[in-house]
């Protein structure tokens, strides 16, 4: 190894992904170097307790197994959907007991390194009451028995009825009557208009997208869902309705508060940001308002970091809620079964229950959606839970 090339240079190259050919081969040979392989488990141990400054060292037997994932990765081309290895870590009471957080939330992810040394796999853990012992594992390339994550594909359903599909590759303006709106690289958009005609968003499961309404309003819309919206706001309200789950940036006007209807609820602002969930196989609506203020069925009010759901206002994990908007699953403290209806959604696969009960297991961590479904379940399996792959159809076993 050129002794000018520094080995955290070579590191952050590597998260990058910036390294010339022969910087990846300077990487492996300074993989060989004991005090690197020390260095290494230090940056680990530091970006795994970033949150709370806890001295943390993983044991040999992890880090050369992420040593060995890095090695391989560097004998292959560099592919998508992203390869590498996950490292599963039970949850020690110890931790529990003295308040620790085993993971610091989305910001975990942002600091990037451990996932990006570990190719973008992520990081998992199980909660499971058997206390049943859990392994590290590798994700592997896409095989042939698989399913690609979701991605940003809609319908579009016009005034006359007629309808248009929607994807990011496309770049096209649509008319609906007199009305141009523009798609262009997944996101749809409304200019200012007096045209009041009504349209409706849905995304397929294994599909989001994103909507511009014409007062300026953004909107994401996760899989499954369904927006209706009028093409123009000339009176004194603003109303839409929607299905599943999305994410609004309200455009402020006090004097024209923004309404959401759902099936349950209806959530009125004057301009905010806030999730709503109103999937109905979920156990309830749930609205996440991260700023503004909003007030629910004309007798609530929400505040920023709190949620609404099932009648009552209880604080909100924003991280969690809009995890699915930044392109993560965030399974902390969450229960296999509500894990897997997310999953099913992303992946479009109907999920099946055989044998034992999954009640008494809960994840941990956070990964990415644009792994592979194989990807992601060999970072959730372990020796007492396992998924079987058969089409479209996922057991869990």
């Amino acid at each position: 190894m050129n002794r000018n090339t520094d080995f955290n240079y070579l590191l952050q190259g590597y998260i990058a992904n910036t390294l010339s050919d022969e910087e990846k081969e300077q990487l492996l040979e300074a993989l060989n170097d004991p005090g690197n392989v020390d260095k290494l488990k230090a940056i680990v141990a530091g970006i795994y307790h970033k949150a709370n400054g806890d001295d943390f060292a993983y044991d040999k037997e992890k880090v050369e197994r992420m040593i060995r994932g890095i090695l391989a990765e560097g004998q292959v081309e560099n592919k998508a959907p992203v390869t590498g290895s996950a490292i599963v870590v039970p949850v020690e009471d110890n931790d529990r007991a003295a308040g620790r957080r085993p993971f610091p939330g989305v910001s975990w992810l942002r600091y990037a390194a451990v996932a990006a040394l570990l190719a973008g796999a992520g990081f998992f853990y199980f909660n499971n009451k058997k206390n049943v012992p859990v392994q590290p594992v590798t994700l592997q390339a896409q095989t042939k028995n698989d399913v690609l994550p979701g991605a940003n594909k809609a319908m579009l359903t016009l005034s006359n009825g007629k309808t248009v599909a929607l994807d990011e590759s496309s770049r096209q303006v649509i008319t609906d009557g007199e009305l141009a709106i523009q798609n262009d690289n997944g996101s749809l958009a409304y200019s200012k208009s007096d045209i009041v005609a009504y349209n409706t968003m849905t995304t397929p499961r294994g599909g989001q997208y994103k909507l511009k309404l014409p007062d300026g309003t953004q909107v994401w819309l996760n899989a499954s869902s369904s927006i209706t919206y009028p093409t123009a706001f000339p009176g004194k309200t603003r109303e839409v309705s929607i299905t599943g789950e999305a994410y609004f940036e309200v455009a402020k006007n006090p004097a024209k508060p923004f309404t959401v209807k759902t099936y349950k609820d209806e959530i009125t602002v004057k301009g905010t940001s806030f999730n709503v969930n109103s999937y109905r196989d979920e156990p309830d609506i749930k609205t996440s308002l991260l700023e503004g203020l909003v007030e629910i069925n004309h007798a609530t009010l929400l505040k920023p970091g709190y949620a609404y759901t099932g009648g009552k206002v209880i604080p909100a994990d924003l991280d969690k809620e809009l995890a699915w908007k930044n392109g993560v699953f965030n399974f902390h403290h969450v229960k296999l079964e509500d894990a897997m209806r997310q999953i099913a959604r992303w992946y479009d696969v109907e999920v099946r229950y055989e044998g034992s009960t999954v009640e008494d297991i809960e994840l941990g961590g956070e990964i990415g959606r644009n792994l592979t479904l194989q990807q992601l379940l060999n970072g959730l399996q372990d020796k007492e839970t396992h998924f079987r792959l058969e089409g479209k159809v996922l057991t869990v076993y």
